[in-house]
């Protein structure tokens, strides 16, 4: 990373030339290697605005990024930047783009129009009914078992299949009920804003097919925090044409605790083989004393 010092700033058109080329580039997959305050917002930011100068409409643009205090960042400063056409975009969370694909076409997986959406007390709760137990610690136990499950894409029945041990066949019995239980209450958890999506495109080729003509392209904030079942929504999403950005820092995860794995950084180049590239290793944030160090 360069030891540029943080009160450089990029040139005066507002991009420098790393940026410049993974802004420049639309027409496949593209991965941006970007450490902090190298400028992947500003990535972002520009490429939406490049994506509609080149034609693309900004309903067939999506960003999705992790939490919502990041994606109302995000629309700020695309707004600041584009103007009015930024309002078109869809930039939210994967789990607020989940609960739109529910609402739109959940019905084809039994959910009414206006589903639930369960907190973690609801969860706790309906656990304890599910599994005969009044303790409240060993709910949560079994529901930080059960979203690990879930995040790694196994329902109830594959989880008993591969449990090794009677613990595990035991919170997999729990789960059944407990999937049971959400599906007469019409109701979802967190974790199934990212399944049943994955579910809606995988299992049913129409949902699929008008989900993958709506998403002309498809930016990817924070990427190396994605999980097993983002990855294959968004590769479900994005379909063989490809058409993402995905800007990620291949030294920081933080969310190892939910199934955020880096495998996923590994595993694009091998899916898409034409993938580019690109890597901002210019720091516009911190002094050149603190990146010697940190290199």
């Amino acid at each position: 990373m360069s030891s540029t010092p943080p009160s450089a700033s990029p040139p005066a058109h507002g991009l420098n030339l790393a940026q410049q080329e993974a802004v420049n580039y639309m027409h496949g997959p593209c991965l941006v290697l970007a450490g902090a305050g190298s400028g992947k917002t500003r990535v972002i930011t520009h490429k939406i605005g490049r994506l509609i100068q080149a034609g693309l409409p900004p309903q067939e643009i999506a960003a999705i990024t992790f939490t919502n205090k990041a994606a109302a960042e995000m629309r700020e400063r695309a707004k600041k930047l584009i103007g009015q056409p930024a309002r078109g975009v869809l930039i939210c969370t994967f789990h607020a783009l989940g609960v739109r694909m529910l609402r739109q076409d959940g019905e084809v997986l039994g959910l009414k129009k206006q589903f639930s959406i369960l907190d973690s007390d609801d969860v706790t709760s309906i656990l304890k009914d599910a599994g005969g137990s009044t303790d409240a610690a060993t709910a949560r136990q079994w529901q930080w078992t059960i979203s690990a499950w879930k995040n790694s894409g196994l329902n109830a029945a594959q989880a008993e299949a591969q449990a090794a041990t009677d613990e595990d066949r035991l919170v997999a019995r729990v789960m059944a009920r407990y999937e049971e239980r959400l599906t007469a209450y019409q109701s979802v958890d967190f974790d199934d804003l990212i399944g049943l999506p994955l579910k809606l495109l995988r299992e049913h080729d129409a949902v699929r097919d008008k989900w993958q003509a709506s998403m002309g392209h498809v930016l990817v904030d924070e990427y190396q925090d994605t999980n097993a079942t983002q990855y294959e929504v968004l590769k479900l999403l994005v379909g063989a044409r490809g058409r993402f950005t995905a800007v990620g820092d291949d030294d920081q995860s933080i969310y190892g605790w939910r199934g955020a794995t880096l495998d996923n950084l590994k595993k694009l180049p091998l899916d898409y083989p034409q993938l580019k590239v690109v890597k901002l290793e210019q720091n516009y944030r911190s002094t050149s004393a603190i990146l010697r160090a940190a290199n």
